[in-house]
């Protein structure tokens, strides 16, 4: 009785993660490790590889079998208020790199993360902010204006696209070199709406 209770119960969970998969929605998932300036005008540095492989669908078809996905971003840190630090100019691009023939990401090399194609590049408005909850664990924010890469046309909406996600310095394994592990995503661009009352859209289909 209790091998039917667990494997039901092993079942029903199996069930419910499969089903918040699949109604998650489409975003760019990555996980990486960033650069931390000390001082005001100094560059953060965050190189991270896309961890969606297939669980969280992607805003766009990308084919993680074959190709590898880096996502660099850099900023200049502009101003410091309280536990806010921003980030200004800050840009940020999306690499393709062939998992044959090409250079797996290598967090003591740089380069790795940049010498694919890359299929998207933009920027932040008006800043990517860093936040500190405690020394060694806070959040960061922002928002994506896309404007380049090969794979531009594919996007759709390319402004306002949520960038967002959690810092910490306590995760093991950090590389050296990098002071934190960032862990994040980037949402869909919100969709523009059209305020209108029920009236108003019963007769756009008369």
């Amino acid at each position: 009785m209790q091998l039917r209770v667990t494997a039901a119960s092993l079942a029903l969970a199996a069930l419910f993660a499969s089903a918040a998969a699949a109604t998650d929605p489409p975003n760019f998932d990555f996980n990486g490790y960033a650069q931390i300036p000390a001082n005001l005008g100094g560059t953060l540095t965050l190189r991270s590889v896309l961890t969606n492989n297939g669980v969280v669908p992607t805003p766009i078809p990308l084919n993680f079998a074959l190709n590898q996905y880096t996502l660099v971003v850099t900023g200049t840190l502009a101003s410091v208020s309280g536990i806010n630090q921003d980030y200004s100019p800050a840009s940020i691009a999306l690499y393709e790199d062939a998992i044959g023939g090409g250079t797996a990401a290598d967090y003591a090399n740089g380069a790795t993360f940049t010498d694919g194609t890359p299929i998207l590049t933009g920027a932040f408005t008006p800043a990517l902010r860093r936040i500190t909850f405690t020394p060694s664990l806070g959040s960061y924010i922002g928002t994506v204006n896309f404007s380049g890469g090969t794979q531009l046309a594919a996007l759709g909406g390319l402004v306002n696209w949520p960038f967002g996600g959690g810092w910490s310095r306590s995760i093991g394994g950090i590389p050296a070199g990098y002071q934190e592990n960032w862990d994040g995503k980037i949402d869909l661009g919100a969709v523009g709406v059209e305020t209108r009352t029920w009236d108003g859209v019963k007769r756009l289909y008369r």
